[in-house]
């Protein structure tokens, strides 16, 4: 079972259920009312009962169906699972993040199980999760989650049958702000 976890806020309905509407198979956590990302995913955590996690967000729509195969294998082989995404219009928007890239996010398809350096849309087996653990930021979370799962032995690799659509919903969205940096930096030091 896979517990699909989105923290919303009120003006981005239409959003949410396009995003739950694609991922039919799974059990949905909406969080609403936190004032960030990472808190929702937090409560949304705490609240879980499955053997893997999706840390979503509301604007995402799955691409086809065997996204949860792909991730699950990943999951099971000791890896951080990362997507290829797409804005709607069809254009490539990212297949990972390179920290080294401009804009911090790969804008080429490598190959399957290429390793990379983040996961854009945190997915993992409630092992991973658990060790893993998540921080309270809104932005940087994401890489929070690759960098620290590095640390612990979970390197991320880019699936290509895990294919998402980024529409970008923008009510609601937040500045980013040294405060997500601290965050960043502070759940970092926890080796």
């Amino acid at each position: 079972m896979i517990d699909l976890i989105v923290p919303t806020v009120p003006g981005r309905e239409e959003s949410l259920a396009r995003c739950l509407a694609s991922f039919p198979d799974t059990n949905h956590i909406v969080v609403t009312g936190q004032p960030t990302c990472g808190l929702g995913w937090l409560e949304g955590i705490a609240r879980s009962t499955a053997d893997y996690l999706m840390l979503c967000c509301d604007d995402i729509e799955a691409d086809g169906d065997g996204w949860r195969e792909a991730c699950v294998e990943a999951a099971d082989a000791g890896k951080l699972p990362a997507p290829v995404i797409h804005r709607p219009d069809g254009g490539l928007e990212s297949a990972g993040g390179d920290m080294g890239s401009p804009g911090c996010l790969i804008t080429d398809i490598r190959d399957d199980w290429a390793p990379i350096d983040f996961t854009p849309m945190p997915f993992g087996s409630r092992a991973q999760i658990e060790a893993i653990g998540m921080i309270a930021a809104h932005y940087m979370t994401d890489v929070y989650w690759s960098h620290r799962g590095k640390q612990l032995g979970y390197d991320t690799v880019l699936r290509h049958d895990f294919r998402l659509i980024h529409h970008h919903a923008m009510p609601g969205r937040r500045n980013p702000d040294a405060d997500d940096r601290i965050l960043y930096s502070e759940g970092l030091a926890c080796e």
